[in-house]
């Protein structure tokens, strides 16, 4: 039998006018916006470009039917074998770049109210994750509790701060942590999420942009491992997307290796190794990463989630069975780890109680 197949991290595009029809009257100018070019494609707000990028044509012969519509999207979905999503916003990735407080809370408030909406009839199929305010800690603890209240079972929080909020090692993060590990809801730092994308240009930069957009939610794990957030509050859990999950093994090894030779100069004393925090409370999802696989036992095969990315270019659609079955190939691995791995593991943090294959083999 086919297993469960949930992809960890999967886009919505939202409606074009969906910021300019529900913003307040005197922000709608302001709000979240496309527009494209001959060349380029644009995302605008509170009077900036927040987002250039040259229109592509890696869709071509490949359309991506579900963007927009639910029946679509589960057409796709079953032609490539996944059975569940959680689904994170497309334009609304830019709503930490506003630069404008009541603006991005406002902006947050109508996505939010939006994709819950959207997704109402399909919540054993879609898990749509909540966008939080940045432009204060109490702002984004603020609309998680009303999320958790309305039924979200996930969030998401930027890989790299704004400069005027503190560092993730802060404790006075400690409010909104309190909030999502009270509720059990795992929070979600995605590649590429709340700075700039072009940190660089010229021979190569296609590349080396790509793997800079992952190093913020994997420098934001470090901050929230080291600065003892994560043993403060052991019900919280926090999942990276589009980062791969081999460098969980790495991040381990070396912060259990500096904890015990810097002990002195550590603060706050941790009351587990850093490695065990890490097995215990995060989560890396892949859609390629054969070592993650093949050393999947250095902090459990737990902390791995499979992803198809639908539908970015650089996601696996239409030919995710191919590409799970290349992450296992002559691996030696149960069915039990495989499930979990490709499904089972996510069910149960991201609360679908009774997951269901929508699809054969």
């Amino acid at each position: 039998m086919k297993p469960y197949v949930l992809s960890c991290d999967s886009h919505v595009v939202e409606p074009r006018t969906l910021w300019a029809d529900n913003l307040p009257a005197s922000m709608r100018d302001k709000g979240l916006a496309t527009r494209k070019d001959e060349k380029n494609f644009f995302v605008e707000g509170n009077g900036k470009t927040l987002l250039k990028m040259q229109v592509a044509d890696g869709v071509s012969g490949n359309e991506k039917l579900g963007r927009f519509e639910i029946d679509l999207r589960i057409k796709d979905m079953i032609r490539d074998g996944v059975d569940a999503e959680v689904v994170y916003p497309t334009v609304g990735l830019m709503t930490s770049r506003l630069g404008d407080r009541d603006l991005e809370i406002a902006s947050c408030v109508v996505y939010n109210d939006w994709v819950l909406d959207h997704f109402k009839s399909h919540r054993d199929i879609f898990v749509p994750a909540a966008i939080l305010p940045m432009c204060s800690i109490e702002d984004a603890a603020t609309e998680l509790k009303r999320c958790v209240d309305a039924g979200f079972a996930t969030a998401m929080i930027p890989g790299r701060l704004p400069g005027a909020v503190p560092s993730y090692n802060s404790e006075q993060w400690d409010v909104l942590w309190n909030v999502a590990a009270d509720a059990r809801i795992p929070l979600i730092l995605h590649a590429g999420t709340g700075g700039e994308t072009t940190m660089e240009r010229g021979n190569g930069a296609a590349l080396i942009n790509y793997m800079l957009s992952g190093r913020g939610p994997i420098d934001a794990v470090a901050y929230l491992v080291s600065s003892g957030a994560l043993d403060r509050f052991p019900n919280l859990t926090v999942a990276t997307m589009e980062c791969g999950s081999s460098y969980l093994n790495y991040l381990a090894e070396v912060l259990d290796e500096i904890y015990p030779a810097h002990l002195h100069y550590v603060r706050p004393k941790l009351s587990r190794k850093p490695s065990e925090i890490i097995a215990q409370q995060v989560k890396a999802a892949f859609s390629h990463d054969r070592s993650a696989v093949e050393n999947r036992k250095v902090l459990g095969h737990e902390t791995l989630m499979f992803a198809t990315d639908y539908p970015h270019l650089e996601g696996s659609f239409p030919h995710s069975r191919a590409v799970i079955a290349e992450n296992f190939r002559d691996i030696d691995i149960t069915d039990s780890e495989k499930a979990d791995i490709l499904g089972l593991t996510a069910a149960k943090i991201f609360k679908i109680a009774n997951p269901k294959v929508l699809t054969e083999a």
